[in-house]
């Protein structure tokens, strides 16, 4: 018997970092940029908590036993352009060759902004998307990305989210293929210590990534392959992390499924969570993660009701939502529809297990929830929503 082939549309695929993966691999930092042939360096880390550990002693040691001199700064919060046009004067005063970027999701995007920032005249600031005047000009120097949380995979993209936090605020990106990362660090054993809520909060943003890029309008074979994979670790590990921190298992299959969620979002895009981020991370000082988190189960409830079966590109989207029910939960519920309803069930069991904070806990209130949704982009969401779909959404996790 032959077998028709099933057609697969046309796809490309972005640039990834050199991944070294594993517990003890942020040791061979020091190796590795030495080999690379730098003396000079920056080093971006978060305010306090990694600069006390013992990772950071033996960062600082071995340093010194291959003769790189480093910079230190600090980024608290998410990062401005204000930050790192200080932060890329002291680099480029101090003829640094290469930076390392060491924390969460906001240090990686500090790092890379940064190291662009050297590269570029006049502040950062005029390169962002929808800000600026200016296109980013691609020039870097090579950024080293070690994550220290599991969420949004950062150190596996090109672009650097920059934002300035008020009425007239903003949250936007600094984009160019260039600004990937020479190479991803990504060592389980730096999360140990990672707070619970810090914890929950990435992990449900990872979480969120991977279902956003899944049904993207621009899912390929290639992204698909990545999310899939990203499910059954979060699912196998994400409780786990949040509720015994020290298990290694748990925060190594967490920081595999956030780093293929940055993977997926770089090819697929992403949907109407991360399109609400934006606006609402430039109106008011709201963790991204807790944002995404608290958002996920909601926002595939609401989509769920406006996918129509009888078309096309909805009817795709529809068997994705249940074959995620089966993938998250671990099992199937018979009918695509059983999948579907377990899928929400179970991120609405999340949401409550791992003490998602609702929006009114940071602030949000229903004028900026119908700000929010005003500015709110659908992104490659599989299913159109209104200004009124996107407040109605808002509101209900107030």
């Amino acid at each position: 018997m032959v077998h028709r082939p099933i057609e697969i549309s046309t796809f490309a695929a972005v640039r990834v970092p050199t991944l070294r993966f594993g517990c003890g691999e942020f040791n061979t930092l020091p190796r590795m940029l030495s080999d690379a042939g730098f003396a000079r360096i920056g080093i971006i880390t978060g305010s306090t908590s990694f600069r006390g550990s013992s990772a950071w002693e033996r960062l600082q040691d071995g340093l010194q036993r291959v003769g790189i001199t480093a910079t230190d700064h600090r980024i608290t919060g998410e990062p401005t352009p204000a930050a790192v046009d200080e932060i890329a004067a002291v680099l480029r005063a101090d003829d640094a060759q290469a930076v390392v970027a060491i924390g969460g999701g906001s240090v990686l995007d500090a790092g890379k902004a940064s190291a662009a920032a050297v590269c570029t005249k006049g502040s950062i600031r005029e390169c962002l998307e929808g800000v600026g005047t200016r296109a980013p000009n691609g020039r870097t120097l090579p950024l080293y990305a070690v994550p220290t949380t599991a969420g949004t995979g950062t150190e596996a993209t090109k672009n650097a989210v920059l934002s300035e936090i008020g009425p007239e605020g903003f949250k936007k990106s600094l984009r160019h293929e260039n600004y990937v990362p020479v190479a991803a660090i990504i060592d389980p054993e730096l999360a140990v210590g990672c707070p619970a809520d810090v914890t929950a909060a990435s992990g449900m943003d990872a979480l969120t990534q991977l279902l956003e890029a899944w049904v993207s309008t621009g899912a390929s074979p290639f992204t698909d392959a990545l999310t899939e994979s990203g499910f059954g670790w979060a699912a196998r590990s994400l409780e786990r992390a949040v509720l015994h921190g020290d298990d290694l298992h748990a925060r190594s299959g967490m920081a595999y499924a956030a780093y293929l969620s940055g993977v997926g979002l770089a090819n697929a895009g992403l949907g109407i969570v991360h399109g609400a981020a934006s606006p609402i991370g430039a109106r008011i000082a709201i963790p991204h993660g807790a944002f995404c988190g608290t958002m996920l189960a909601a926002s595939v409830r609401h989509t769920l009701l406006r996918l129509e079966p009888a078309d096309a590109n909805a009817a795709v989207a529809l068997a994705k939502y249940a074959r995620a029910g089966e993938l998250i939960t671990g099992r199937s519920w018979g009918s695509d529809a059983d999948n579907r309803a377990a899928l929400v069930a179970e991120l609405e069991r999340l949401t409550e297990a791992l003490e998602l904070p609702r929006l009114s806990a940071f602030g949000v209130t229903k004028e900026i929830c119908r700000d929010v949704a005003a500015a709110t982009a659908g992104k490659a969401h599989p299913v159109p929503f209104s200004a009124g779909d996107v407040e109605a959404l808002l509101i209900e996790r107030l």
